[in-house]
């Protein structure tokens, strides 16, 4: 008799998705224990394939998943374990999308693949399916108050089913990104059919985003000024919070800036996006003409600081996005108003 395995490489998902269903059923798969990993998750499999064919238990289980679909099997297939191989591939197919419905989301596209995943990671389920609850913050005495959206607090972990599948939060390209949007339609319990009808919603709401975005081409016309606009956005409309998708991690922060604020634009509802829009562009002209004007009229000077006083100029720098001289002349400010303003 030929040993049954399974293929880490050429069948990833069927393992993940099986090994879950047989042995991460209910809560146990929402516990927090780390995943196991994709070698012994095969093994695993391979060893239920023979429980199957030789106790009576695990090929009630099984049975159990099949006669849910519909589908009726002979007892005594369950006795063959190519067969029963198959069976559980079949279990596989009627809860799973194909690998070709992926297909629109290429790695290569940053944007989509920032988009999906940070949309899995900022929702929650209703009666449609998954709603983005990705939104800005606004005070109270605010002038758009008016307009504010009812907000979710997207930073609960019961109420997402991409954190409740503990699948990963800090994940940086887009390769990976893809492949856990994959995983968690795997492993969403929910019907094939609502599936497919997540995916078409994605396929819509970026068929309307993909050719036009406005924040991308305010950062085109504003090189340089996507770190401002993100610690500008961070205490002006996130409420001090940073969204749980947000990764600033890297040498390039200029960069990881711009594809965290175009994420965000692409996540917003169409109201949310005009308010935003908004408000950097009349934020930012007054934030360049500042720096434009200071830097003209302004001269070297050289100080002797100690060690300790310049680590902490740069952390109030850093902290307040500002430059150094800034913060400098700021204190100086405060210091000339409080002692000679009377």
């Amino acid at each position: 008799m030929t040993k049954m395995t399974w293929h880490p490489k050429k069948e990833e998902r069927e393992i993940v998705f099986l090994y879950h269903k047989f042995f991460n059923r209910g809560d146990r798969l929402r516990k927090g224990n780390a995943m196991p990993g994709i070698e012994d998750m095969a093994s695993k499999l391979e060893s239920f394939i023979y429980d199957v064919v030789d106790r009576e238990s695990c090929r009630q289980d099984l049975l159990d998943e099949l006669k849910k679909l519909n589908k009726i099997v002979n007892y005594s297939e369950c006795r063959d374990p190519e067969l029963v191989k198959i069976m559980m591939q079949d279990v596989f197919r009627e809860h799973c999308l194909s690998a070709e419905r992926f297909d629109w989301i290429a790695q290569t596209n940053g944007r989509l693949c920032n988009f999906i995943w940070s949309f899995l990671l900022s929702s929650t389920r209703n009666m449609r399916g998954l709603q983005c609850n990705q939104s800005l913050v606004f005070d109270d005495e605010d002038e758009n108050n008016s307009r504010q959206e009812p907000i979710v607090d997207i930073f609960r972990r019961d109420e997402n089913e991409y954190l409740e599948l503990n699948l990963p939060v800090h994940v940086n390209t887009s390769h990976d990104k893809k492949r856990y949007i994959v995983r968690f339609f795997d492993l969403w319990d929910v019907p094939l059919h609502s599936k497919e009808n997540q995916m078409a919603n994605f396929e819509d709401i970026w068929g309307q985003i993909k050719n036009k975005s406005k924040m991308e081409d305010w950062l085109v016309n504003n090189e340089g000024m996507a770190e401002w606009a993100w610690n500008y956005t961070f205490k002006t409309y996130l409420g001090f919070k940073n969204p749980i998708w947000l990764d600033l991690s890297g040498v390039n922060k200029n960069e990881n800036a711009k594809q965290a604020m175009i994420t965000l634009y692409d996540l917003l509802s169409v109201a949310h996006r005009k308010i935003l829009m908004s408000s950097l562009s009349k934020s930012g002209s007054q934030q360049k003409y500042r720096t434009n004007s200071a830097s003209e009229a302004r001269t070297a000077m050289s100080i002797q600081l100690s060690d300790e006083r310049k680590n902490m100029l740069r952390k109030m720098a850093s902290d307040s996005n500002r430059k150094i001289y800034q913060v400098v002349e700021d204190m100086i400010d405060q210091e000339y108003q409080k002692r000679y303003s009377r």
